[in-house]
């Protein structure tokens, strides 16, 4: 061996040593525990309002060196009392597992490169998300998540809701810009249910459960247009579909929507018992409601159309044309576009 090769070596050797001993220090030392109270501390000091949610999280450690994971992810949100004088239960999120790492070598080459997954609400998480000056990437892997586990879902729509989430969604917005984006959704929720025979409607009805089998959404986006190719849902109880566009801008809730939906309740839910016989039977109560009553169809199905903004939609009656007339769809889709704001 030349004395200069044997130089290298050693040069190079020390500089190994020194990164190793770096990083073997850095990962034996960094402080979790702080950074576990200070996340904690910074999440609950933002939340404000009657609906604040507070974060609980029993340990964080290190992933593969340059990532994280939490276990024992908890979000509480205030509950809404089950009878009067009696006190609020708290609505529990709760995420088993979940961690992030952020790739090292990627940013050797300008790109942050971000891989993240979690186990949660019995199934799993899987996802990347890479940015770089010319664009952002999204891949995300879904499977079996259940949506009964997620009360800030049920909390939305002020129902119970049952199903099993799975599908994957890809996205690559040029420069960064959700108007840009090129991608596809395609996602399923089987055993799909809603209410459970004692949860109210507006503190008012409890529904029996409403049985909607598997409900299926794919989509395309392109050049920042996202088409519904498929939507529907055919249960025991409930029959939806639903067709239309999303014309997406940078911040979400600003996305322009045009779309038509229709849906009908079966022979089967509406005879299960006297309050769905009252409600959606003949001359039923949800007829009298004059919106109901224009979106009706000769063959039982109720029509819309949604226009307006991904955050603040608008609902009108759509009685025009039975559901899957392609005609009348393409029609109504090119109308509602000119009113949407």
């Amino acid at each position: 061996m030349s004395p200069r090769l044997k130089r290298i070596l050693i040069i190079g050797g020390y500089v190994s040593f020194y990164f190793f001993a770096l990083f073997a220090f850095f990962y034996l030392t960094f402080p979790y525990d702080r950074l576990k109270a200070r996340i904690v501390q910074e999440f609950n000091a933002r939340q404000t309002g009657p609906d604040a949610m507070t974060l609980e999280l029993d340990e964080l450690d290190s992933y593969w060196l340059s990532g994280v994971e939490a276990e024992g992810v908890r979000l509480i949100s205030p509950g809404t009392p089950e009878a009067p004088g009696k006190p609020a239960k708290p609505k529990v999120t709760t995420i088993e597992s979940a961690h992030a790492r952020v790739g090292i070598f990627g940013l050797l080459f300008g790109s942050r490169n971000v891989s993240f997954g979690a186990d949660a609400f019995g199934g799993t998480l899987r996802g990347e998300i890479s940015d770089s000056e010319a664009e952002r990437t999204v891949e995300l892997e879904m499977d079996a998540l259940d949506l009964s586990q997620t009360p800030l879902l049920a909390g939305l729509i002020g129902l119970p809701v049952v199903g099993a989430l799975s599908g994957t969604a890809n996205l690559v917005a040029p420069e960064s810009r959700l108007s840009k984006a090129e991608g596809n959704l395609d996602l399923k929720i089987a055993g799909l249910a809603v209410g459970d025979g004692k949860a109210k409607i507006r503190d008012t009805i409890a529904l029996p459960k409403l049985d909607a089998g598997e409900l299926v959404l794919t989509a395309e986006i392109t050049s920042g247009q996202l088409k519904v190719k498929q939507m529907s849902a055919t249960g025991p109880d409930l029959e939806l579909s639903a067709e239309g566009s999303v014309r997406l801008r940078d911040r979400v809730e600003q996305s322009l929507l045009s779309l038509t939906a229709q849906f009908k309740f079966t022979d089967r839910y509406t005879n299960k018992d006297d309050l769905t016989r009252g409600l959606f039977g003949k001359s039923g109560l949800f007829d009298l409601d004059p919106k109901n009553r224009r979106a009706k169809r000769p063959d039982g199905f109720y029509g819309w159309r949604v226009t307006g903004s991904l955050g603040h939609p608008s609902f009108f009656p759509n009685s025009s044309a039975a559901p899957g007339t392609r005609k009348a769809t393409t029609t109504t889709t090119s109308d509602t576009s000119d009113q949407a704001p």
